[in-house]
């Protein structure tokens, strides 16, 4: 069985800085951290494959690392490394296509009312949180305006216009963009660089132009184009 990691996973970021591209987004949220001006919800919108969900996992480290509060997590302590793994009990990961029902909703409901038991604070990430069906945005509708203390809330959603306007309206709201063809390239190339592969530019911007501004898009391609036969970059 090979141990190979896809690309978009082995270069998944780990720190704000490392976040190609939105950099709009994450030095707000690190001033946000350092000055201990949090929001209870916030909503993060954009295409796909732009970051959203992994700023969402580094923003949930952030908040709980041992050594916060601070800008980044350090990601070597245990409360880094257990949100990494998934396996930290304070930070729920929910897939909102699998889990919109009202009953899915009003179950979290419960769960948000107990305490931190490990970290700082409960974070819960709802991606794709588009598919969330009316009643389950209903039944969250008033945990999300009188939330309990030491809870944060992230929406991930490529469909932010399929959100009921109260929940936008109590929710901080980030537009996570597209990559420009240049960005790619530069980001691609340093990948490259890290795995000893030569290339030259013009087919790396190949890759960059059809991956119409998505990081995992561009990195899925890569790893298609490396593993043809007698394909050299």
């Amino acid at each position: 069985m090979s141990d190979f990691i896809v690309s978009a996973r082995k270069y998944r970021p780990a720190t704000f800085s490392s976040v190609v591209g939105q950099k709009h987004i994450t030095s707000t949220l690190k001033n946000a951290i350092e000055r201990g001006q949090l929001a209870h919800a916030y909503l993060f919108c954009g295409p796909r494959g732009v970051g959203k969900t992994t700023c969402a996992r580094i923003f949930a480290k952030a908040l709980n690392c041992r050594h916060a509060p601070g800008p980044e997590p350090c990601n070597q302590c245990d409360q880094c490394r257990k949100i990494t793994q998934g396996s930290h009990v304070d930070v729920t990961e929910i897939d909102g296509a699998s889990n919109n029902s009202v009953e899915d909703a009003r179950a979290l409901r419960e769960n948000i009312g107990y305490a931190p038991m490990e970290g700082r604070y409960k974070v819960f990430i709802i991606d794709e949180a588009h598919m969330l069906s009316r009643s389950a945005f209903n039944a969250l509708l008033k945990t999300l305006e009188e939330p309990p203390a030491r809870v944060v809330f992230i929406f991930a959603t490529t469909e932010a216009h399929k959100f009921p306007i109260t929940i936008v309206s109590r929710c901080q709201h980030f537009v996570f963009r597209h990559l420009g063809e240049d960005a790619l390239v530069q980001h691609l190339s340093q990948v490259l660089n890290k795995e000893n592969v030569p290339f030259e530019e013009g087919a790396v911007r190949l890759i960059a132009r059809r991956a119409a501004g998505s990081v995992r898009d561009s990195m899925s391609l890569l790893d298609q184009t490396l593993a043809q036969p007698g394909i050299y970059l």
